[in-house]
């Protein structure tokens, strides 16, 4: 709640004082004591940052003091026509201490432009004190009636901003002031290559909205499905230019940030379940929303012979929302005697629903959430190592600092065929991550191995290296931060294949578990 605003200039004679204020003695207090029995704070013990060196002004301020916080921006003219080629003024707002300021510096600094504009353009502020009959703050008979327009401006802020957070005034022909607080939106949340993003707004055209280069790219692909790492992919796009272009969207609330859909996936419902329960409207944008077939009508009367046909309404799909519970899959949801008669039911006129959507639609109305799987390793007397088998341990460093190195036998030393894969595989990566051509899948002929025990130690085949480099990759997310979600997008695998991967013995034990 803005508590006053008061207008100060430095006066020859005077020094820094208060010719304005509002509400009256707020700052200064009133001759007649017609205003409040104690002023919001002391002027004289702040006079001298409202009014601040030459220096220091065109820049904003803000002072706490006796509780309450004063925001201004002191503007200083240099002019031949001003007395000591100086006009020197501000504009403050005062609230209360524990007030977030950070909406209110914005209207602080245009008011202080607006005025600024009135004496450069007008001269008004300095013709205003020139005025017969005018009052200062603190004098008797303050404000004086049809006198100058400072007052009447600073009233209407108060008035206008306590009570409807913005204002619109017009001063005269060619100047209007307008002040709007807005609450700054909070940052976007860092955007990961395996999230799915789902527009809930359309975009504005191209004509409305500045489309950059990477947005125009990746619009198409925006549908729901892809995950971000795919879209970078078909897009032909940097994955770090899509991350800032989802981020972007979603700080205007453009789009949601949705999970990978699979029917390994685990749902579970939120405390907001109650309030879908409760709203009967967005129960009916639900069912719209997720059945696929017509609209439900009502159904006919039984006969004997006939029984009641089953038909798709609210309290069926609140009982469908229950049923997802913490340790039930999505494959065995749909597999339930409930869900059954309403999904891929081709021999009733039941209207289908689509358990995409189905999803997705508790997921952005907050009432669902997704519970991923981790990994964590326990044991890791198995896992993949680059050490070729019964290397020397040379943990222990050497009493001797003369002791050679021991050698490594013949059979460790690497071939030239592991050589050449090895640089393969590097040369691969590097044009994955910057865009180069990579080299052709099949590998110029190398040397045959000088004996047996080097042909043992290097790569039987390609695949063979990939698996290595999919295992040594894989090892890094054994340690319980990593969703599968993200594991399944790096390694490129289905979650079967992953989980298939863990538990092959080359990672010791490994425990999976729900968060």
């Amino acid at each position: 709640m803005l508590k006053a605003v008061f207008y100060a200039r430095f006066h020859l004679i005077n020094g820094p004082s208060i010719i304005h204020q509002y509400p009256q003695g707020s700052v200064i207090p009133q001759a007649d004591h017609s205003g409040p029995s104690a002023p919001l704070l002391s002027f004289s013990d702040i006079s001298a940052y409202i009014i601040p060196p030459y220096e220091l002004c065109n820049q904003s301020l803000s002072i706490c003091t006796n509780g309450h916080r004063v925001l201004g921006f002191p503007i200083s003219l240099e002019d031949v026509k001003y007395d000591r080629n100086r006009f020197t003024f501000s504009v403050c707002f005062v609230l209360d201490e524990q007030a977030d300021p950070q909406p209110w510096e914005q209207a602080v600094k245009k008011t202080a432009a607006c005025f600024q504009a009135l004496e450069e353009e007008d001269g008004l502020l300095q013709a205003e004190e020139e005025l017969s009959g005018l009052k200062w703050a603190g004098d008797d008979g303050y404000p004086a009636d049809d006198v100058g327009i400072v007052h009447t401006l600073l009233a209407a802020i108060v008035q206008d901003m306590n009570a409807y957070r913005e204002t619109c005034i017009r001063i005269d022909d060619t100047h209007v002031l307008n002040l709007r607080l807005t609450q700054p939106r909070p940052a976007p949340p860092k955007v990961h290559p395996w999230q799915v993003p789902l527009l809930i707004r359309a975009l504005p055209s191209p004509e409305e909205w500045t489309w950059d280069l990477t947005l125009q790219r990746i619009h198409p692909h925006l549908n729901g499905v892809n995950p971000i790492q795919r879209i970078a992919e078909t897009a032909d796009v940097e994955l770090k230019l899509v991350q800032r272009a989802i981020r972007e969207l979603l700080y205007y609330d453009r789009v949601v940030l949705l999970d990978l859909f699979h029917y390994q996936a685990i749902y579970a419902l939120t405390p907001d379940f109650t309030d879908f329960v409760a709203d009967h409207a967005m129960q009916r944008e639900c069912l719209d929303y997720i059945l696929t077939g017509p609209a439900p009508a009502p159904a006919p009367a039984p006969t004997p012979t006939q029984p009641q046909p089953k038909t798709f309404t609210p309290q069926t799909l609140i009982d469908l929302y229950c049923a997802l519970s913490p340790g039930l899959t999505l494959r065995d949801f749909l597999l339930l005697p409930l869900s059954q008669p309403h999904f891929q039911n081709a021999k009733t006129k039941t209207p289908q629903f689509d358990i995409r959507r189905f999803i997705t639609f508790g997921t952005i109305k907050g009432f669902v959430r997704r519970i991923h799987k981790h990994a964590l390793a326990i044991s890791t007397t198995n896992t993949t190592t680059t050490s070729p088998p019964h290397a020397p341990d040379n943990s222990t460093p050497s009493t001797s600092p003369t002791k050679p190195r021991p050698k490594l036998p013949a059979s460790h030393v690497p071939s030239n065929e592991a050589l050449v894969k090895e640089f393969d595989r590097a040369w691969r990566k590097a044009a994955l991550s910057s865009g180069w051509a990579t080299p052709p899948s099949v590998l110029p002929p190398s040397p045959a191995p000088i004996g047996a025990a080097e042909a043992n130690n290097s790569y039987d085949s390609a695949e063979a290296a990939r698996e290595h480099d999919s295992d040594e990759k894989l090892a890094k997310f054994l340690d319980g931060k990593h969703c599968l979600d993200e594991m399944c997008m790096a390694l490129r695998m289905s979650e079967r294949k992953v989980v298939e991967r863990m538990r092959s013995g080359r990672f010791g034990e490994v425990v999976l578990f729900n968060k």
